[in-house]
């Protein structure tokens, strides 16, 4: 039942062919080995911040760090439209490996944009020093190579990438709900928000490939 709903929500955002998917314990995950990085991109990066940055108001990154961020997502961008097009066959190490270079970029964007306005005083962007950048790649790249080489288990690893799949998406529909007040009712809404379209997504997915 628990890996029918990691499916489930795993198929709302992947095709889950299962040749371009990585495997733990004998088991495909929910999602492919592109997504699979892109969500530990994410992940890394959304837990650096939250750690060491959510006391600060944050704001995107400069110019100059933005362009190095964005430059970062163009090789998934290659690789995805080569392999679609068919100019050549992509892997899964290299799948995982561009998933992760677009995923921890994204954060950098989005966390900024749900910092406390009463910390204005405190402004800075959300990349200061380069380990702003170097840890949460380091770390992706970390969970990664135990990941690709099967040294956690199945239910870890899969309920990892789902759950960090509905924060995100919780995340982004937050804003949805930006007029509400209530910092309770905001986070339930935004997460309701998040698992409805999410669900929507998975059905409809269904039901095309049916």
């Amino acid at each position: 039942m628990i890996q029918g709903i990691l499916h489930f929500f795993g198929r709302a955002i992947c095709h889950q062919i299962e040749e371009r998917s990585l495997q733990a314990s004998g088991n495909t995950l929910s999602v492919c080995a592109r997504d699979t990085g892109i969500y530990i991109g994410i992940f890394s990066t959304l837990a650096y911040l939250h750690l060491f940055k959510r006391r600060s108001k944050l704001t995107i990154p400069s110019i100059k760090i933005s362009f190095f961020l964005l430059l970062c997502m163009v090789p998934l961008m290659i690789d995805g439209l080569g392999s679609y097009a068919h100019w050549f066959e992509s892997t899964n190490v290299r799948r995982l490996i561009t998933g992760i270079c677009f995923g921890f970029v994204l954060p950098y964007f989005l966390y900024p944009l749900l910092s406390d306005k009463a910390l204005e005083n405190m402004s800075e962007p959300a990349v200061k020093h380069s380990k702003d950048v170097m840890v949460p790649l380091l770390q992706s790249s970390i969970l990664a190579g135990i990941i690709y080489w099967g040294k956690l288990s199945y239910w870890i690893i899969d309920s990892l990438i789902i759950l960090t799949l509905i924060v995100w998406f919780s995340l982004c529909s937050s804003f949805l709900f930006s007029q509400v007040r209530n910092t309770r009712l905001k986070s339930a809404l935004s997460i309701f928000g998040g698992l409805a379209f999410l669900s929507f997504l998975s059905l409809l997915h269904s039901l095309v490939i049916s």
